[in-house]
């Protein structure tokens, strides 16, 4: 995807497991939604377009919430972020999308020390889907989907952005992400990379 990189403006980041790792223990709260909900709950993200709308979507918000606050102390930050965004920063405008909570985002960019770097925060209290949320940003901050890319760590987040007409790059952090990505039949619409550092390098070059 090497000739679709010039004139991008703005990139737009997924938060945990691409920027950073949050240690939720997911089994615990799946355990926690089902008693809540009554029952079983295999993906939190398949959960919530689900329940989008209701007072049950807060209920549950706020108990993942409490889960993702707790490990916080335990965050671990990869590919040395901090660094790769300043660097970013200089040349695009910053976006987050994200499932987690907008407290907890705002608290995980503040001890990555680049939360002023980032113009718009789309969390899950603002839509529950990354589809949506790409939209959100590029209607809030009047962005061209043309010159927007979208990094994430998930086949979705390829999948969003090019429905939403971005570019998408894929930082692979799980083999089975990439061989999902090429089963689609979509390895040729996406920049992926082993790393932060890469995405750094590739864009630098094309600079």
């Amino acid at each position: 995807m090497r000739e679709t990189i010039s004139g991008l403006r703005n990139l737009i980041f997924d938060l945990d497991e691409t920027l950073v790792l949050l240690p939720v223990d997911w089994s615990m709260v799946y355990r926690d939604i089902g008693r809540l909900l009554g029952r079983e709950v295999a993906s939190f993200a398949a959960t919530l377009p689900m329940l989008w709308g209701s007072d049950m979507y807060w209920k549950v918000s706020q108990l993942v919430e409490e889960y993702e606050l707790k490990s916080l102390d335990r965050l671990v930050v990869l590919d040395d972020s901090p660094s790769i965004v300043r660097k970013l920063g200089d040349r695009y405008r910053l976006s987050i999308t994200s499932l987690q909570s907008r407290k907890v985002i705002e608290r995980v960019l503040h001890i990555m020390g680049v939360r002023e770097l980032f113009d718009i925060l789309v969390s899950r209290e603002d839509r529950p889907t990354r589809r949506e949320q790409i939209r959100l940003v590029l209607t809030a901050g009047g962005y061209e989907a043309s010159e927007t890319m979208m990094v994430g760590d998930r086949v979705d987040d390829v999948v969003s952005a090019l429905e939403n007409g971005c570019r998408a790059a894929l930082v692979v952090r799980k083999k089975n992400e990439l061989e999902n990505l090429k089963k689609l039949g979509l390895g040729s619409k996406a920049l992926t990379l082993r790393s932060l550092k890469e995405l750094y390098e590739v864009l630098k070059r094309e600079c």
